[in-house]
């Protein structure tokens, strides 16, 4: 029943940290409470290979994972390595049978001693290669500080297959949601233009449809693409699809005060058309 009811909940979660608040705290009342969940896109065309903005959630401690990132660390640490090369789960006695055979690199020693200062020494990860399409994601839980692997073996031997069919809910369900940094979210107005000019429209036809000048429409795009970090507007379209921005009922888009501050979409706004469908294509 209680499966069932993480599957409830995690299913009508509606935004990242939702269903991330859920998942860590279902993992902590197994004796997991340190969690570390690390998901990369992969964007492959004919002429080049692209990693989009990966998403990063974690439990453990903000000091240790500010350290690990000044140093350039974060995917430094030797399990974050296996992640990347295997599937299914392994606990951190893997990383120690490797720097007793001294097959450790000194950056994946030092990310491994920085743990340890912080009182982490046991562990599993869990990874789930690439389940969803041109993601690649994994896991990494720990015990409260300063448990050793033998008694967190014990904890996984009773609820390792629990924490494994979470931690692949999870990653399902936040793998469709958007989840970007709040200077990357795009607004109402820039998600439409984006999906207008996807769907074939062109900018004098947008101008007409949103009854906007041809150059607000470029305005527009030209911000889209900022926010996004896009060098073209298909790189915009194409970057603003792979993060669920645009065509995806979920997304919060934001308005645009006359200060610049901006604000959530309200919940009661009229828009003509289906949820998450561009307006220009409504009929």
């Amino acid at each position: 029943m209680e499966m069932l009811k993480d599957i409830e909940v995690i299913l009508a979660a509606r935004s990242t940290q939702a269903v991330w608040q859920h998942y860590v705290a279902r993992l902590t009342g197994l004796g997991f409470p340190h969690v570390s969940y690390h998901a990369v896109q992969i964007l492959q065309a004919p002429c080049d290979r692209m990693r989009d903005d990966g998403v990063l959630l974690s439990s453990y401690s903000q000091r240790l994972m500010q350290e690990l990132a000044a140093l350039d660390l974060l995917e430094s640490a030797p399990m974050h390595q296996w992640l990347a090369h295997n599937r299914g789960s392994e606990s951190w006695d893997w990383m120690q049978r490797r720097r007793l055979a001294g097959r450790l690199s000194p950056r994946e020693e030092r990310a491994m001693d920085i743990f340890a200062r912080y009182g982490h020494v046991a562990g599993y990860a869990i990874s789930m290669g690439e389940d969803v399409d041109r993601i690649r994601a994994g896991v990494i839980v720990g015990g409260p500080i300063g448990m050793r692997q033998d008694r967190l073996d014990a904890l996984w031997a009773q609820h390792g297959r629990v924490v494994e069919a979470l931690s692949g809910l999870m990653h399902l369900r936040i793998s469709s949601l958007p989840h970007v940094e709040r200077e990357s979210l795009l607004t109402l107005r820039q998600r439409e233009v984006l999906e207008c000019i996807s769907v074939g429209r062109t900018t004098q036809e947008i101008a007409g449809i949103l009854e906007v000048a041809p150059a607000t429409v470029e305005k527009h795009l030209r911000l889209a693409r900022k926010a996004l970090g896009a060098k073209t507007t298909a790189q915009a379209i194409l970057l603003a699809a792979s993060r669920k921005q645009i065509f995806n009922s979920t997304a919060e888009p934001r308005h645009v005060s006359q200060d610049g501050t901006f604000h959530p979409e309200r919940k009661g706004r009229s828009q003509p058309g289906a949820p998450g469908l561009p307006i220009c294509c409504a009929h």
